[in-house]
């Protein structure tokens, strides 16, 4: 058996993976290690591009055993951040029975949900109460949680949070895709590696 091999059946523990995945970064980005920390986020912090994505989900292969398709994870990301407003317009319709559509949420993205929700007030005559902006920034995150899930990470309490107040106040694609990138840290990367290695993860 390889070495390459003897790696991918080999049992590891957290801090091992941490270690591992450093080296991997280090070498596939060209950073100091000191850089790569748990918090932070592979594209604005560490300077990642769709061809780094490539190299690193190779390397994650080699290494652990555990496929990791991050250039295919950066597009579904980047992809969602245009679906912020079709999902939006389905929720105004399910929820509250407005007729709006895509266009006209592209004009009042800049504003985000509250002033989205100020021009529905004007033009339809909403009477939601001032929490539907956040039960229906609620909804929008349920669906980001959703999607995140399905490529095996997880969005913490804090991320909800931080999208929620950004979606108040800027639902434009460019904002919410460059936070959504930001929930591909380091540490998010090390859970996923964790979790996908299952028995081989050891206590220790």
């Amino acid at each position: 058996m390889t070495n390459s091999a003897q790696e991918q059946h080999r049992e590891w523990s957290r801090a091992e993976v941490e270690a591992s995945l450093r080296e991997i970064l280090v070498d596939s980005l060209g950073l100091q290690e000191a850089e790569v920390i748990p918090s932070a986020s592979l594209v604005k912090d560490l300077g990642a591009e769709s061809i780094d994505f490539l190299d690193i989900g190779f390397k994650i292969q080699q290494t652990f055993g555990v496929n990791l398709q991050t250039a295919e994870i950066r597009d579904i990301i980047m992809a969602w951040g245009s679906l912020i407003h079709p999902a939006l317009a389905e929720i105004l319709t399910g929820r509250y029975n407005l007729t709006v559509t895509v266009d006209e949420l592209r004009g009042l993205e800049k504003g985000g949900l509250d002033k989205i929700l100020e021009h529905l007030r004007s033009a339809q005559g909403f009477t939601g109460t001032a929490e539907a902006a956040d039960e229906i920034g609620r909804e929008l995150l349920r669906r980001l949680v959703k999607e995140f899930a399905t490529l095996g990470f997880t969005v913490n309490e804090a991320d909800h949070r931080d999208l929620l107040g950004i979606m108040r106040t800027d639902l434009s694609t460019r904002r919410i895709t460059e936070r959504t990138l930001n929930l591909l840290t380091v540490g998010a990367l090390v859970n996923f590696i964790c979790a996908k290695l299952g028995p081989r993860l050891r206590a220790a």
